[in-house]
C-alpha cells in the first residue's frame, strides 16, 4: 500500500508533468523541419521522459517509451537530436521567456520587490575548445572550457529562474551583461530589493554598472594582496575584529563598502556592498546574514539537476534546450508549491 509521503510525491509528479505538457504544447520551444514524420508532441514526450525519469538520456528514454507503448509515434534519440539541431539558441531562449511570462502571471510576482541572485551555470566540455559557443569557465571536473549560462533568479520565499543568457566570447562583458539583465527585469516588471553575486562578479565593471543602475548589491569578494595588507594593519592595531572600510579596485574605479567579517577558523570573509553604514556592529552582522539568501540558488541547482538530460552532444542548441527544460521544470515545481501554500 502506498504511504502518504509517496502518494503526495506521486501526485506532485503527475501535476508537474501535466503542467509541463500543457506549457510546452502551447509554446513551440523548437520548430520542426517541414515534412517530418513525428509531431512536436511526439518529440517532447521523449524529452520530458528523459528529464523526469531514471532513463535520463534521450536514447534510454526513447527505448523505455517504446517498451511501454505499442504506438509507433516514439522517435529515436537520433531523430530527436536531428529535429533539435535545426533550431537556434536565440529562438529557444525567446520561447523560454514566453513560457515564463505565463507562469509569472499565475504567481503574481509583477510589480513586487524581490531579492535577486545572478550566477553562472557552467557545464564542462572536453572536446575542441574552438567549438561554437564554448567559453572559458571556472575550472570544474578537470576542464577550463564549457557551455556557460548566466541565470537570473528570485531568491527568498519565492524561487524562480527569471531568465537565462547563453554566454560566448562576445557577451561575457560584465558591464554589458549586468545592464542587459536589468533591462530584462524592467521588461518583466520585477522590482529589485538587493542583488546577490558570487566572487566571479567581483570586479569594477560589475560594481560600476550596478551603482549606475542605483541597485543595492552584496558581492562576495576575492582576497588580493592590497586588501589583505589593509586588514593586516587593522588587525595589528585592533586585534581580530570585524571591520568595514571604503575601497575601490583602481584609482578611477567606483567606491564601495568592503565588509570584512572575522572568523576564528577562516580568517576574514569579505563582501562588497553599496548599502549605507549606520552601525558598524550591525552592518558587519547584517551583510553575511543577508548573503546567506544567495545559497538558495545552490539548492536550486540541486533541484534542477534532478531534471538533467544526460548527453555527450556537442550541439550548443541541444545543450541550451536541455538546460532550459531544467529551468522550466524547476519553475513549474516552484509554481505548484506556491499555489499549494495558498490553498
Amino acid at each position: 500500500m502506498m504511504n502518504q509521503k509517496n502518494s503526495i510525491k506521486s501526485l506532485a509528479t503527475v501535476s508537474l508533468m501535466s503542467v509541463a505538457s500543457e506549457l510546452f504544447s502551447n509554446h513551440n520551444i523548437i520548430n520542426l523541419p517541414k515534412g517530418v514524420k513525428y509531431t512536436y508532441q511526439d518529440i517532447f514526450t521523449v524529452l520530458l521522459h528523459a528529464a523526469t525519469s531514471v532513463n535520463n538520456s534521450l536514447e534510454s528514454a526513447s527505448n523505455d517509451l517504446k517498451l511501454k507503448s505499442s504506438s509507433s509515434k516514439i522517435p529515436s534519440a537520433d531523430t530527436v537530436f536531428n529535429y533539435i539541431k535545426c533550431n537556434s539558441i536565440e529562438y529557444i531562449l525567446s520561447s523560454f521567456r514566453a513560457m515564463n511570462s505565463n507562469l509569472f502571471k499565475t504567481m503574481n510576482i509583477e510589480g513586487k520587490v524581490h531579492d535577486i541572485a545572478i550566477d553562472f551555470h557552467n557545464i564542462p566540455f572536453y572536446g575542441d575548445e574552438n567549438t561554437p559557443w564554448i567559453a572559458g569557465i571556472k575550472p570544474k571536473n578537470g576542464s577550463s572550457w564549457g557551455y556557460s549560462y548566466c541565470t537570473l533568479d528570485i531568491i527568498g520565499d519565492i524561487k524562480l529562474t527569471l531568465d537565462v543568457i547563453a554566454i560566448n566570447g562576445f557577451n561575457k562583458n560584465y558591464s554589458d551583461l549586468i545592464t542587459f539583465l536589468f533591462e530584462r527585469l524592467e521588461k518583466m516588471q520585477i522590482k529589485v530589493g538587493t542583488v546577490y553575486l558570487d566572487k566571479e562578479f567581483c570586479n569594477d565593471d560589475t560594481i560600476s554598472a550596478l551603482t549606475k543602475l542605483n541597485v543595492n548589491f552584496v558581492i562576495a569578494v576575492k582576497r588580493n594582496p592590497r586588501i589583505m595588507g589593509i586588514l593586516d594593519r587593522f588587525k595589528k592595531e585592533n586585534g581580530p575584529e570585524s571591520t568595514v572600510f571604503k575601497y575601490r579596485f583602481n584609482k578611477k574605479g567606483t567606491e564601495f563598502n568592503l565588509v570584512a567579517t572575522h572568523d576564528e577558523e577562516k580568517g576574514y570573509i569579505l563582501f562588497a556592498t553599496n548599502k549605507d553604514v549606520k552601525s558598524i556592529e550591525k552592518f558587519e552582522r547584517m551583510i553575511p546574514e543577508e548573503y546567506r539568501k544567495r545559497w538558495n540558488i545552490e539548492s536550486g541547482y540541486r533541484v534542477k539537476n534532478n531534471f538533467k538530460i544526460r548527453t555527450c552532444t556537442n550541439s550548443p542548441v541541444a545543450r541550451t534546450l536541455f538546460f532550459v527544460i531544467q529551468c522550466t521544470l524547476y519553475n513549474i515545481l516552484n509554481m505548484l508549491g506556491s499555489v499549494a501554500k495558498v490553498l
